[in-house]
């Protein structure tokens, strides 16, 4: 049982988590803040968070857990700042898609400060945003990685993938250059595909799409500014992502243009059986 949560970001993701700790009943009293006004009067309005604060040091200075949901550039800025105003024994945690640049610029500085951290990945979410977005299901079932430090307390480890677990969540533990290398291609390429995809036709073929394209480009209705500093974030190994996903594209070329359509299928095939292994 967590006594109090300080939510530091009120939107589509945040929102889903304190809704989840509200049914799960595994926290006793959320305080959310957010430097957008709106959307956290909102997360207060539709009783998402039971209290909020308009500074970022009267929300975590009674915090046991605080979690950072909020774009990935301001996430390393906001840990620092809550960690000199955090009470002893505090544990922080986070929802940022990319992780090695987080930690690489806290992770030396929160040395011998009262908090912990331990960063967090819900692989979870929707192309909506705002606290009128989320979800009190939105985790269930739904994996989140954890990127623990070489030195993190198991104390703290446990508390994190708790928190987690109690709002339906699996834990799996990865390193935070693992994590990134793995994430170019499962989100953050498929993510730069369909804007890209999306991208290419003119507004008058929109009439002309039916399921497959609007299965295939669902995830550029996303937040290009949000998207934009995820791929700076995680750029070199997002290019080593797209420089694969390119050669794949040139083995489909090549079998088009010399008819060897065998070689084609083979493709498709091979393709075909991953995909039906992650339904």
């Amino acid at each position: 049982m967590v006594e109090t949560l300080a939510l530091i970001g009120t939107g589509m993701i945040g929102g889903s988590i304190a809704l989840a700790c509200k049914k799960a009943g595994n926290v006793k009293r959320i305080i959310g803040y957010d430097t957008n006004p709106e959307s956290l009067e909102a997360s207060k309005a539709l009783g998402i968070c039971d209290s909020i604060e308009y500074q970022l040091e009267d929300a975590v200075k009674e915090a046991d857990l605080v979690v950072f949901s909020m774009p990935v550039q301001a996430i390393a800025g906001e840990i620092l700042r809550a960690a000199k105003c955090a009470k002893e024994g505090a544990v922080f945690t986070d929802t940022g898609s990319t992780k090695a640049e987080i930690c690489s610029l806290v992770k030396e500085k929160l040395q011998g400060m009262k908090s912990v951290y331990v960063p967090a990945h819900p692989i979870a979410g929707s192309e909506k945003n705002g606290p009128t977005a989320a979800s009190e299901v939105l985790f269930k079932g739904k994996l989140t990685i954890l990127c623990p430090f070489e030195n993190s307390p198991a104390w703290a480890i446990d508390k994190v993938a708790g928190f987690w677990q109690a709002i339906g969540a699996r834990i799996e533990k990865l390193s935070p250059e693992e994590h990134d290398k793995i994430f170019a291609f499962t989100s953050h390429l498929p993510h730069l595909i369909a804007y890209a995809l999306a991208g290419l036709l003119e507004p008058r073929h929109a009439q002309f799409t039916a399921g497959g394209f609007r299965d295939t480009t669902r995830v550029a209705g996303s937040d290009p500014a949000l998207w934009t500093e995820i791929f700076k974030a995680n750029k070199g190994p997002l290019l080593e992502a797209l420089k694969g996903f390119q050669e794949g594209l040139g083995k489909i070329e090549s079998s088009l243009k010399s008819n060897d359509f065998d070689a084609l299928q083979t493709i498709l095939t091979k393709a075909q059986q991953f995909r039906r292994k992650v339904q």
